[in-house]
């Protein structure tokens, strides 16, 4: 009998306990103590609680204080980086998880996250050393791109990464392949993250019309990356039979024929990491050099210059030559049925008409009613081991900490955070959903992306476009650099190399 009080008296203490612990306020996990069980949106954690990649953060009242990101756009009414502190729900997937992520984060802790967005790169970059210089504290973080990110390393405007409490660059939802391209002599001031999704558009990306394949019976481009034979001139072979004169007119116009490939500018660049030209390295103490003048590298950017401006087959949509705007967008052509191959980016491929229609110059593939694939820009020949996906270094992001931030614990904590649940919830929507999901039409294409966005280089090069590199390459529309890229380079190299010894006396005299 003794023993079976003593099991008696046992159930009703764990009865008890379990009553106790019950959502209905006389446990320890409310509304009021979001770390002791809950958030104060009334969620759970549960889900982060069983993931081991979670951040291990402290819970902290930040007093209701405003946390305020400057983000750069692409131009006039952008809105590629609004997911960083969405306002309101838009009924758009990605930017509705932007904003419960955002209210999740401000509940949490007590604060409010706000973002200021300047359309142009060199506008956002000149208000952000504007409001450092005058130390008064406007802007917590900023996301501009790498167009002009050098800019901010001259004059010690920004706060070393490793210096930021509770950042650990090595989780899922950090790009550490990015923070290591971007380190130069050991200082690590740009990071990538999953604060935005919009590193993810910036990707180059080849499209190519299944229809044009299945007309010249031409092998499918799929096949051809599989086996490893997606070369240069292989695209090229293809792209020069395609071309003709529809109208007869004797001459191949923009408007009215048939083209092999449809590039635009700066996509040149992509062609030129694509094939192993590196236009920049780091040596083992990580300072860069310029490389663009190796032979090797001349050799190829001669044959690319010549065959990309062949304006017999391959076409730039957008500028003419000489610098002019031909008033087409991006895509034009190729929507039409026009042309085989379309270099572009990913944000081409996933944006919508209504994007499209705010974005100058901008068309997305998404909406278009014509039955393409996805895959890797070529490598150089057979003998190239493996393909090289790279990114728009100019319009890649970067996110900075400029000096004027006083509080890193907190901006640790914030940012980390955010990085976090951007990777659970806004990347997961751009990626599988609509890039995969909504904006691919074929299995193949999936796999062709996740083989590019998992294998992602990054040209220092190209990513701090040293001394403007990236005007030569990519916006210089002129026929004669298709004969005088040799010497274009060889005498502006010097120039390129000089910017890098500026950053790199910068950084050793100390901020």
């Amino acid at each position: 009998m003794k023993n079976l009080k003593i099991i008696v008296l046992v159930l009703l203490c764990i009865a008890l306990l379990a009553a106790c612990s019950d959502n209905g306020g006389t446990g320890t996990g409310t509304d009021d103590n979001p770390a002791a069980g809950g958030n104060a949106d009334g969620s759970s954690d549960s889900e982060e609680e069983k993931d081991p990649d979670a951040p291990d953060l402290p819970q902290v009242d930040m007093g209701g204080r405003d946390f305020m990101f400057l983000t750069a756009g692409w131009g006039e009414d952008s809105d590629l980086s609004k997911d960083v502190a969405v306002e309101e729900y838009t009924g758009d997937p990605i930017y509705d998880a932007g904003y419960e992520r955002r209210l999740k984060i401000e509940q949490r802790y007590n604060i409010n996250l706000k973002s200021v967005l300047v359309a142009g790169a060199d506008e956002a970059v000149n208000r952000y050393r504007t409001a450092i210089s005058a130390g008064d504290g406007s802007y917590d973080a900023a996301i501009t791109t790498c167009t002009n990110f050098s800019t901010l390393l001259i004059g010690g405007y920004l706060i070393d990464f490793k210096d930021i409490p509770h950042i650990d660059m090595n989780k899922a939802y950090w790009n550490k392949n990015f923070y290591d391209a971007m380190s130069i002599s050991g200082t690590n001031y740009a990071a990538d993250g999953s604060i935005s999704k919009r590193s993810l558009e910036c990707v180059w990306i080849m499209a190519f019309n299944k229809s044009i394949i299945a007309d010249y019976n031409f092998e499918s481009p799929f096949e051809l990356v599989k086996s490893g034979r997606w070369t240069y001139d292989r695209m090229h072979e293809m792209a020069r039979q395609v071309a003709r004169d529809l109208n007869g007119d004797g001459m191949m116009t923009r408007e009215d024929d048939m083209w092999g490939i449809n590039y635009t500018g700066d996509t040149i660049v992509g062609i030129i990491n694509g094939v192993g030209v590196r236009l920049a390295v780091k040596d083992s103490d990580g300072i860069p050099r310029m490389t663009v003048d190796e032979e090797i590298n001349l050799t190829r950017l001669m044959r690319i210059f010549t065959d990309m401006r062949d304006n017999s087959y391959s076409i730039d949509t957008l500028f003419v030559s000489g610098g002019g705007v031909s008033g087409m967008g991006d895509v034009d052509i190729f929507s039409q049925n026009r042309c085989l191959f379309l270099a572009c980016a990913s944000h081409n491929v996933s944006i919508s008409a209504e994007q499209s229609a705010a974005a100058a110059n901008t068309q997305g593939l998404r909406d278009l009613d014509i039955d393409f694939g996805i895959i890797p820009y070529p490598k150089w020949d057979d003998a190239q081991p493996n393909y090289l996906p790279h990114t728009a270094g100019n319009y890649h992001p970067v996110l900075t900490i400029p000096q004027t931030n006083g509080e890193l614990e907190n901006t640790g904590i914030i940012l980390e955070a955010l990085a976090y649940e951007g990777h659970r919830t806004i990347i997961p929507e751009f990626y599988e959903s609509l890039l995969k999901t909504k904006t691919v039409r074929d299995e193949e294409s999936a796999e062709m992306i996740d083989y590019i966005f998992g294998n992602i280089s990054y040209d220092i090069g190209t990513m701090y476009n040293f001394g403007g590199i990236l005007g030569t390459f990519g916006y210089t529309m002129s026929t004669e650099l298709r004969r005088e890229i040799v010497s274009t380079v060889e005498r502006t190299v010097v120039q390129w190399q000089r910017a890098i010894d500026v950053i790199i006396a910068e950084l050793e005299n100390g901020y």
